[in-house]
This record gives C-alpha cells, structure tokens and sequence, in this order.
C-alpha cells in the first residue's frame, strides 16, 4: 500500500474533491512505465448508476420498516464497503449497511452497523482489472518495481471510482426526489482508511 499517496489523496477526499483525487492519482500512474493497471486511466463505474440506485432504494425501503417499528431507534446513516477486491479479484462486490448513530471521526462506530444487505452487488466493468490482479498474484509479479507500484495507485483509483459511481448516484437520486439521497453515506473499500461522506 502507498500510504504516502492515500494520506494525500485523502486530504481531497475528506474536502469533498473527488475530482482533483482521481486526476492526481492517474497522473502519478502515468508516470510509471506502462503496465496493465494502466488501462484504469479514463475508466469509471458510471454505467452503474441506476443499478446503484435501485439497490440503495430497495435496502432502504427494508430498514425504514425496521426502525418505524424499532420505536427506539432511527435511521441515521448508510455505509457501503467494497470486498478486498485485490485479492478477492473472481468477484468484487459491494454490501451496505444502516446506523442509528453516527460516531466519531475515528470511523470505529462502523462496526457497530444495525442491518446489512441480505444481497450484495456485484460490481461490473473492471473485470479485465481483475484478472490483471489474479495474474500478478498467481504469478508471484510483485518483486517487478513497475507493476509494485501501479498495483498500489489502481487499488486507491478503483476506491475512487466507487466513490465518484456513487457521488454521481447521490445527485440523481436528490434531483428526483429519492428520500434516502438526504441521509449521509459513508463509502470505502475493506480495510481502507479513505473514506468518502456523501451529504
């Protein structure tokens, strides 16, 4: 992991600037010699966007239900955490979660999740990513300098495309008056301290 390059692409995720985190990190991917993980400049998920918002809407739908007759407790906040996709790489796939509180800064509060998707989404048109993962894990490819490293950037692009997928997902839902685009949405990866807060 390059922590040196997530603290700062952090810094612009947590500004609300997923532009300018997505450009730095493809322009530092441009600057090492060319690789597979280097078709990821210019990729997103957008294609995804009412796939998203039909799967937040019907897991809304669920839990609303569950905290109108919990009487003690009310629906606050969304997660969605990716798989560990690196290594996970035959399917990536993302779950969401429900809070009736919101914690801290320090993100420990999101363990201590209410409900959970019974059904996951798998996520679609990074599949030719993931075999580049599968070859470079089968292959034992980390001792080659060039692929270290863009193996470490596109790990903290493809987080960002998620996060864009869904940044873009929120502000249609808002323009057609879905309820749950008012709720704040907490967006990252397992094991990834980049965290993204929609709303």
């Amino acid at each position: 992991m390059n922590f040196e390059l997530e603290d700062k692409l952090n810094e612009y995720v947590k500004r609300n600037d997923l532009d300018s985190a997505i450009q730095i990190a493809e322009s530092e991917l441009s600057k090492i010699s060319e690789t597979e993980f280097h078709q990821l400049i210019g990729m997103n998920l957008l294609h995804l966007e009412s796939e998203l918002s039909e799967f937040i809407s019907k897991f809304y739908s669920g839990v609303k239900l569950k905290y109108t007759f919990s009487f003690t407790k009310n629906l606050k906040a969304f997660y969605c955490e990716m798989n560990g996709f690196t290594i996970n790489y035959d399917r990536w796939f993302i779950d969401l979660f429900s809070f009736s509180e919101i914690g801290k800064e320090d993100y420990e509060w999101l363990a201590d999740f209410d409900n959970h998707t019974n059904k996951d989404l798998t996520i679609t048109g990074f599949e030719k990513l993931q075999k580049i993962y599968e070859d470079v894990y089968k292959n034992q490819k980390f001792n080659i300098s060039e692929i270290e490293q863009a193996y470490e950037i596109a790990e903290l692009l493809i987080i960002l495309r998620l996060q864009e997928l869904f940044r873009e997902t929120y502000k249609k839902a808002k323009e057609n008056g879905k309820k749950w685009s008012d709720l704040p949405m907490f967006v990252t990866a397992h094991d990834y301290e980049m965290i993204y807060k929609i709303n």
